[in-house]
C-alpha cells in the first residue's frame, strides 16, 4: 500500500494543487453580479461539490501512500477538505462579490463525502476478508 518516492510525490502533488485550486478558486473576486433568480442553488455548488470531493479523495490518496490507514486517511483528508472550505469561507468575507454562504458549506460536505466514498470503493483500500488469502500485491484472490 505504501508508496514509493516519486508515486508518493506525485499524490501530494495531485493533493496540494487540488487544494490550492480550490482555495483559489473560492476567494478570487467575482466580476459578475448575482443572478437573484438563482437562489441559493446556483451553478457554483456544483463546482464545490466537484472541487471538495477531488480535493478529499487526493488527500486521502497522498496519505495512504504515506503509509497511513485507509479508514484514517478518509477521516483525515475529510478533515482536511472540510478545513479548507472553512478557510476560504472566512475569507471570502473579505472579497469584493464573495460572501460565505451555507449552501456553499453544504455542498462543500457533500462533496468530501462523495469523495472519500468514491475514493474507497474505486479500488482494494481495505484488507482481505476473512478467509480469503490476499495475493503478493495485497489484493484479495478470488
Amino acid at each position: 500500500m505504501c508508496g514509493r518516492g516519486s508515486t508518493r510525490r506525485q499524490r501530494w502533488l495531485r493533493a496540494v494543487t487540488a487544494g490550492v485550486g480550490l482555495l483559489v478558486g473560492s476567494i478570487v473576486p467575482v466580476p459578475l453580479a448575482r443572478h437573484p433568480e438563482l437562489g441559493r442553488f446556483g451553478p457554483d455548488k456544483l463546482l464545490h461539490l466537484l472541487g471538495h470531493g477531488g480535493l478529499a479523495a487526493a488527500l486521502a490518496d497522498a496519505l495512504v501512500a504515506d503509509c497511513r490507514d485507509p479508514r484514517l486517511a478518509g477521516l483525515l483528508a475529510a478533515v482536511g477538505s472540510t478545513a479548507v472550505g472553512a478557510v476560504a469561507a472566512y475569507i471570502q468575507q473579505y472579497v469584493p462579490g464573495r460572501a460565505p454562504e451555507r449552501a456553499d458549506t453544504v455542498a462543500g460536505l457533500l462533496g468530501t463525502a462523495v469523495g472519500i466514498y468514491w475514493w474507497a470503493t474505486a479500488s482494494d483500500r481495505t484488507e482481505p476478508a476473512a478467509g480469503r488469502p490476499a495475493d503478493a500485491d495485497g489484493r484479495e484472490s478470488s
